[in-house]
């Protein structure tokens, strides 16, 4: 199994081979995309949730490149995450903050339509439990929804800020939409701390945002580690193999050379030519960032082959604002490219 987490760490690490790639990304509006989350759009296509400042949004998109901004989904709140149901409903969480420290919340959308128009049919605030100062950057692992809401169940990754000094990682269950249980979740931590010792570093910041995937059968977790802290050069992301418990951190390899990496998240869909594909979010703090790409990464690396012959697509920047770097497989095209934002990991 080892074999496995080799490769799709190179399938995940390597921007240079992806078939299509977008630095500083943007929305239709002119939004930053931070800490996107990309999946399947129910109605076709695909849909992305992210923030902006203190403002989660939604936009939708048929070629992963360009995106059409369509709702505000929730505010004050950062780092928001989006899951299908299964049932033709969403699932969102962010971080909620009102000025009182980080919080959870937790909305189910009926419909795509439903979170179009901002009318959640069940909502929770999750109490802090693990911190006294903020728990957040939720990440949707598993979703059990039966016969209705009152009986489902989700359980979130997340972190909590121990000791009101340094994130860590937690694990969070939602029932029914109205009870919950968190604790800590030590044994990641550890396996990254021991996945940084492996290359000679250390973890003295925050270990913080994270995703889900499941690749050849296997549940893994893509996490940021931070080094020093208050350092934004000094965060890194780390592939964690679920049930052997082991981590290694991830090598990154962008056309620039930028060192620095934060909020990863991965999905596994079909791209727009049909090919099974991973669709990767990073973000590039300034500190650590080549020229032209800090800000949100979003790159599409193809796993699987075509279901018809690939057309070779023209990406362009959202209408009214100067194109960010965007490229097709090794071909790039460098413009003009407005400065980015320090991490918010």
């Amino acid at each position: 199994m080892a074999i496995a987490m080799t490769r799709l760490a190179g399938l995940l690490g390597d921007v240079r081979a992806a078939s299509v790639f977008r630095y500083d990304v943007h929305d239709s509006a002119g939004n930053r995309m931070d800490t996107a989350k990309v999946i399947l759009n129910p109605a076709g296509g695909y849909v992305a949730v992210y923030h902006s400042d203190e403002v989660c949004h939604l936009a939708t998109s048929t070629d992963l490149m360009t995106w059409t901004h369509r709702a505000v989904i929730d505010e004050p709140a950062t780092q928001p995450t989006i899951a299908s149901t299964g049932d033709g409903g969403l699932l969102t969480a962010a971080e909620f903050n009102d000025g009182h420290g980080g919080q959870l919340r937790i909305r189910h959308w009926p419909t795509l339509d439903a979170l179009l128009a901002g009318r959640p049919d069940r909502e929770f605030l999750a109490p802090r439990t693990l911190s006294a100062c903020n728990e957040g950057t939720p990440s949707v692992r598993r979703i059990g929804l039966d016969a209705d809401l009152d009986s489902s169940w989700v359980e979130l990754g997340f972190h909590y800020h121990r000791d009101c000094r340094v994130d860590r990682q937690a694990l969070g269950t939602l029932t029914g939409f109205r009870s919950w249980a968190a604790a800590r979740y030590p044994e990641l931590d550890v396996a990254v701390e021991r996945a940084a010792a492996a290359v000679g570093e250390q973890v003295r910041g925050n270990i913080g945002d994270r995703d889900h995937l499941r690749y050849l059968g296997r549940d893994y977790d893509l996490i940021e580690a931070q080094g020093r802290r208050g350092d934004f050069a000094t965060w890194r992301v780390y592939l964690h193999d679920r049930a052997a418990g082991t981590a290694e951190r991830l090598e990154v390899v962008t056309h620039g050379g930028s060192t620095a990496f934060a909020n990863p998240t991965a999905t596994m869909l079909r791209d727009p030519v049909g090919r099974d594909a991973l669709l990767v979010t990073l973000f590039l703090p300034t500190e650590g960032a080549a020229p032209g790409e800090a800000g949100s990464l979003l790159y599409l690396v193809p796993v699987g082959q075509a279901a018809q012959p690939p057309a070779r697509a023209r990406w362009s920047a959202p209408h009214g604002r100067p194109a960010t770097r965007v490229g097709l497989g090794q071909a790039t095209v460098d413009q003009q490219v407005h400065g980015s934002p320090k991490s918010e990991a």
